[in-house]
């Protein structure tokens, strides 16, 4: 887990965040003062997380599958090179020969 991204100052209710097992978790309450966010996991029910994103009944702590992942940081991909059919059909600009 990476403890840099602040789960309490990012989550809102009805945010969809992912867990590690890459289910959907829907936030419900964030309860910023108990550092607790509560939540419900698809397929499992009503979830309790603690302010670093780990499920909070795991047996003994541990990591598990439950815990919530931080969202990937928005890239935005740089526009990819577009051709002219002109370019494309100009004998003199083909990159073979295919005589």
């Amino acid at each position: 887990m990476t403890t840099s991204f602040d789960f309490i100052a990012a989550c809102r209710p009805g945010m969809v965040l992912r867990t590690r097992d890459r289910s959907e978790a829907t936030i419900t309450y964030v309860s910023a003062a108990d550092g607790l966010i509560h939540g419900e996991v698809r397929m499992f029910g009503p979830c309790v997380w603690r302010r670093d994103g780990l499920y909070r009944d795991a047996p003994a702590g541990a990591a598990g599958p439950l815990d919530l992942v931080a969202p990937a940081p928005e890239t935005r991909a740089a526009p990819g090179k577009t051709v002219s059919m002109q370019e494309s059909l100009d004998p003199s600009n083909r990159p073979f020969c295919c005589d």
